[in-house]
């Protein structure tokens, strides 16, 4: 039996179904933020991308320099093009979803970013030579019944930056998915930080982080550090063990999850589409658990 070594709290686990956990629990991490950015006060877009940027890269320096650099450096170097385009991709989707989160509403954002997801059993289908199975075509079917009356209300608000901002990192984040995927043998977590930093270079280029509060500073910094460091190191591990489109189908959770907490704790109402189009979601994910748990079977 293949253990998950990768991750200390895998121990036990198949590499499949460690790689399933993982799938399901990124999503989970990255629903958090639009709490987070709708609560901070002293901070603009440019800023909340600087810290949020700056603290990913620095948790996952601190992962790397705790389970060797060496190791790291070796991956990086195996990886070559793959690890300069995925850096390239990530670094656009941490500037780009800030940017659009400041843009238009946290419902638009996370349901216009699931074209993302919705795209990829076609996308792997043509430049990865990933058949999916039909349980996984008809999760993304399902899926984009669901999400279609919430995207034409939310499109109706006219918001229209800000819901393209969210289609960009959309594409950017599906482009990144075929690019790991290609890449699956090589461990491209690494490639977070030097994605985070590089996100926080061009943001400080066009922000004034400075001028940010030391308590909405620390809270940024904690957000990227969960959604950075540990969210996109379990959606980059789970893609090294299993395919992309059920995967990349598995993010939905977040469009589901993310505005019931920003409904909870900050106020911000999704309407009545919003809460029929997840329930649908919902039952999609559901199916692709389901499909993806028989792939990850030993």
């Amino acid at each position: 039996m293949i253990r998950a070594t990768n991750l200390p709290w895998a121990a036990g686990l198949t590499a499949g179904g460690a790689a399933l956990a993982a799938a399901v629990a990124a999503p989970l991490t990255w629903s958090v933020g639009g709490v987070v950015m709708r609560s901070v006060e002293t901070a603009g877009p440019w800023e909340q991308a600087f810290w949020r940027a700056l603290g990913g890269a620095v948790a996952v320096t601190i992962a790397i320099a705790l389970t060797g650099p060496g190791r790291a450096a070796a991956s990086l170097r195996a990886a070559g093009l793959a690890a300069a385009a995925s850096a390239v991709l990530i670094g656009a989707t941490f500037v780009v979803h800030v940017l659009a989160m400041n843009a238009t509403a946290i419902a638009n954002v996370l349901f216009l970013q699931t074209a993302s997801p919705l795209l990829m059993p076609v996308l792997a289908w043509i430049f990865l030579r990933e058949a999916p199975r039909r349980a996984t075509l008809f999760a993304a079917a399902l899926a984009a019944a669901g999400l279609a009356p919430i995207v034409i209300a939310s499109i109706g608000g006219g918001r229209l930056a800000g819901d393209l901002l969210a289609l960009l990192s959309a594409m950017c984040g599906a482009a990144n998915v075929l690019v790991v995927r290609r890449a699956k043998a090589t461990n491209l977590v690494p490639v977070v930080a030097i994605a985070g930093f590089g996100a926080a270079l061009a943001s400080a280029a066009m922000g004034s982080p400075s001028s940010v509060s030391f308590v909405d500073a620390a809270a940024l910094v904690g957000l990227g550090a969960v959604q950075i460091g540990i969210g996109l190191s379990l959606f980059l591990f789970a893609l090294r063990h299993l395919p992309a489109a059920p995967v990349a189908l598995l993010t939905l959770l977040e469009p589901v999850v993310g505005p019931v907490l920003v409904w909870a704790f900050v106020g911000e109402v999704p309407p009545g589409a919003t809460l029929f189009g997840g329930a649908v979601v919902l039952a999609a994910m559901l199916l692709s658990i389901r499909a993806t748990a028989r792939q990850a079977a030993p």
